[in-house]
Formats: structure tokens, C-alpha cells, sequence
């Protein structure tokens, strides 16, 4: 029934587009597996549709061949404790590639979780170490966490502000919060590092379950959740639209602006999270710390799937990417390589990285 006055007609109006648009967007997800479906079994050729599943876990391949190959040739790595190490080494680098992972799928970039990791070691350790340089508040732990906590969701919002409200490319945004950032870590403590932080401190770090500290353990359950998180709701359904068609999003009524400040925000409370439990695993903090971590997150996570365009990747690809990683790093560390020649092979692996998104996207094409 369409109603005389302009208030109720306009109501009518306005409920008959917000159906129109769920069912709109009901209707592309249908389209969409179906074109899927239709694509893999009808149209690509048998060779191509092989090609497509081993660029998809060309992830895992590698992670199976570097763990043959450096348990065949490496005295030592294959020990259950090495596998061990690898996972706890792997957690801090794991952690921050959540956060990246979840800003790339939505189609930005956010350089600034090495900062934010790097200040919240920092200012965890200021808070409550008792070393010269340190505040000298002696806080409990668990609220230098909650504070450490807030500081990095403060900055994703700061991130999504300027990106939002005033058009500006994440990339360019992001980097100068890197800078600000990293600037007011080395401020704190006028470039000191700080040690002395209390026992209660490091049990996240000294608890362990079957010889497996909380550490790698935390990371493990981040991951679970974050996959489902992704996968299996509305808002990670929305981050996926966002990267892959911005302007698709709007039509579809999708709050794009909550979305992409709600990715920032998660995003630098992940990259706080993971300086925190630097600290305790360290025994205290420098202002350096997480230097280097921006560029192999994000070769794991490219190494993962996840493309740079946007619109696309998985978890279960990025942790697998982080584990290569971690894997390479353990060896180069027992074949007692240079770090000098370890900067180099780095950055071999973001190339290698960037070469198979590039690949897999002309082939998608």
C-alpha cells in the first residue's frame, strides 16, 4: 500500500530499497559460487583447472618442500624442539600478519603495525620495568596490556580517519604514522632499552603446555578465530566486497566507512598485542624492537595468497606462508649464515612473493 503523505511515502520508498539491496547482494553471492562452479567444471580445460589449485596452495607445496629438504640436509633441524622454536619464533611475524592480512583483503595497506608493535614492547616495558629509563609506575602487567591495547587501537583509528575522511591512499597515511610512531617509541625512553620487568611479566612466556609456551599458543587461537571471523560472518563477508569492488560495496548498502575503520582499528590492537608479548618473551624492550618485521609480514602473507589488489586471500594460506618463513629463518640460524647475507635471502622472499601474486593474478585473468 503506498500511503498520501510524503512521510509515510517515503518510508515505503526507503523500505522497498533496503529490500531490493538485500536481495541484491544475496543474489551476487548465489551468482558467484555459481560462476565459480561453472568456470571450474565447464569452461577451464582440466590442465588449467590444475594449474589454478596448485598456484592456490603453492603456499603449502613449499612449506612441505622446505621442511624435506632442511630435515634431509641440515644436522639438527629435525627435532621436535626445532619445530617447536619455529612455531614460537614464528608468532610475533604471525600476529601482525592477521592484522595485514585483514587490511589488504579490504583493499588498503597499513605500514604502520611495525611501529605499533615496536611502541607497545616499549611502552609495556616503561610502565612497569624497574631500569633506568623506566617510568617508574611499576604498573601491573595485564594494565600495561589493556593500555598497550588501547594505544594501538587509538592509532588504526587515527589511520582510518585521515584515509576516510579525507581520501587519502592508505599507503601514504600509514607511512607517516610509521614514522610518528617509531619516533615517539624512541622518545620514551630517550633511546634506552629497558629491562627489569616483573616475573608476573614473563608467565605468558614460562607457562608452557607440553613444552609449548602460551606464546605460540595465543597466536594458534588468534588464528582459529580471526579464520571464522573472515569466513563465516557478515562483517568478514563485507571486507571481502570492500577489496574487491569498493563501489560494488556501496550499492550493496554495505557500511563501508565502520568496515574499513573497524579493519584499522583491529588492526593496530593485533600489532599491540604482538609487541606486548615481545616483551615478555624478551625479558624487556629496546625502542628498535620489530624492526625489519613490516616487509616479511607481508612477504608471508603475499607468500600466503593474499592478494595485493585486494578482494582475496585466506588465513590458513597466511599462516602457512608465516611457517615458511619461520622454517627458513630457523635454518639460516643453525647453518650459522651471516645476518648480513639473511638481509639479502629476506629480500629475495618478498620479491619471490610479489613475483607469485603477479603470476597468479595474470592467470586469473
Amino acid at each position: 500500500m503506498l500511503y498520501s503523505d510524503g512521510k509515510h511515502s517515503f518510508s515505503y520508498l526507503y523500505c522497498r530499497t533496503e529490500l531490493a539491496r538485500t536481495v541484491d547482494y544475496s543474489i551476487h553471492f548465489v551468482l558467484k559460487e555459481m560462476n565459480t562452479v561453472l568456470e571450474t567444471k565447464l569452461i577451464l580445460p582440466r590442465g588449467k583447472i590444475v594449474a589454478r589449485l596448485l598456484l592456490d596452495n603453492i603456499v603449502w607445496i613449499i612449506l612441505v618442500l622446505c621442511v624435506v629438504a632442511f630435515s634431509s640436509s641440515i644436522p639438527g633441524y629435525f627435532r621436535l624442539i626445532n619445530y617447536i622454536n619455529i612455531l614460537t619464533n614464528a608468532t610475533f611475524i604471525g600476529i601482525l600478519a592477521i592484522a595485514e592480512a585483514y587490511c589488504l583483503i579490504s583493499g588498503n595497506l597499513d605500514l604502520s603495525i611495525e611501529s605499533v608493535a615496536g611502541f607497545s614492547a616499549i611502552l609495556a616495558a616503561w610502565l612497569s620495568a624497574r631500569s633506568l629509563g623506566s617510568s617508574g609506575l611499576n604498573l601491573n602487567p595485564y594494565l600495561t596490556l589493556v593500555l598497550c591495547l588501547l594505544a594501538g587501537i587509538t592509532v588504526g583509528y587515527i589511520n582510518s580517519f585521515f584515509i576516510l575522511r579525507f581520501k587519502i591512499n592508505s599507503f601514504l597515511v600509514t607511512l607517516s604514522t610509521y614514522i610518528i610512531v617509531r619516533g615517539l617509541a624512541i622518545s620514551l625512553t630517550g633511546g634506552l632499552g629497558l629491562s627489569q620487568i616483573p616475573a608476573s611479566f614473563r608467565l605468558v612466556h614460562t607457562i608452557q603446555f607440553f613444552n609449548i609456551s602460551l606464546i605460540p599458543i595465543i597466536m594458534v587461537i588468534l588464528y582459529v578465530f580471526f579464520y571464522f571471523l573472515l569466513v563465516d560472518t557478515r562483517f568478514g563477508k563485507h571486507i571481502f566486497i570492500i577489496g574487491g569492488n569498493i563501489g560494488a560495496a556501496y550499492n550493496f548498502g554495505v557500511n563501508v566507512n565502520r568496515i574499513v575503520t573497524s579493519v584499522f582499528m583491529l588492526s593496530g590492537l593485533l600489532a599491540a598485542l604482538s609487541g606486548w608479548l615481545m616483551t615478555a618473551k624478551a625479558n624487556g624492550a629496546s625502542p628498535t624492537m620489530a624492526n625489519g618485521y613490516l616487509f616479511e609480514t607481508l612477504a608471508a602473507i603475499v607468500l600466503g595468497g593474499v592478494s595485493l589488489q585486494g578482494g582475496i586471500g585466506s588465513l590458513t594460506g597466511v599462516f602457512a606462508g608465516v611457517l615458511v618463513l619461520s622454517s627458513i629463518r630457523s635454518a639460516l640460524n643453525i647453518m650459522s649464515v651471516s645476518p648480513f647475507i639473511t638481509e639479502v635471502i629476506r629480500g629475495c622472499l618478498v620479491l619471490f612473493a610479489i613475483l607469485i601474486d603477479s603470476i597468479k593474478r595474470k592467470f586469473y585473468k
